[in-house]
């Protein structure tokens, strides 16, 4: 039996109860929910969800399911299931005050060094002295040229007066 691939994104104002109607859809129509991520950024609740079905559903069909969810929706389909690309993951910490361009030149020099962004998160503190935290993980094809990557980006992030924490992440096997 073929299964069928779709990413669906939902995007509204923050409201109790959003991630229950949508899943509610979700198994209503016989998705199964294969990976998730959902946040709150300023009062703006964001759903990414992969989902697989048997059957093979056009993107408007899928959008006439959540006619009644109030969320900006989109859907994107795939030919085929999504790669996951293998490799070695490392967790990535900036920290500095907050200005423009410190995302930019932290994920270009990574883009320089082939390395993938799985996950990205940024805050700032609430003090009175304002602190950007941007977090990532982030996976690269192999050792080869950790040392490379790991100082060029230490300059980068010497050159934008922020201070950076790279670790390799280690996984266990159960």
């Amino acid at each position: 039996m073929n299964k069928y691939y779709y990413a669906l994104s939902f995007v509204n104002t923050d409201s109790k109860g959003i991630v229950a109607e949508t899943t509610k859809v979700l198994f209503n129509n016989g998705f199964n929910l294969a990976d998730s991520s959902s946040t709150l950024l300023q009062g703006v609740f964001s759903m990414i969800f992969i989902v697989t079905s048997d059957k093979n559903y056009s993107e408007q069909q899928i959008k006439d399911m959540f006619k009644n969810i109030r969320s900006h929706m989109e859907v994107f389909k795939f030919d085929k299931k999504p790669e996951i690309k293998d490799g070695v993951h490392y967790s990535i910490s900036v920290y500095g005050a907050d200005k423009a361009g410190i995302v930019h030149a932290i994920t270009e020099d990574l883009a320089n060094h082939n390395l993938n962004i799985i996950d990205l998160q940024t805050k700032i503190t609430d003090s009175s002295q304002k602190v950007y935290i941007m977090m990532l993980e982030v996976v690269a094809e192999n050792e080869d040229n950790e040392s490379s990557w790991q100082e060029s980006l230490k300059k980068t992030a010497k050159d934008i007066n922020t201070q950076i924490n790279i670790k390799k992440i280690e996984f266990y096997e159960l």
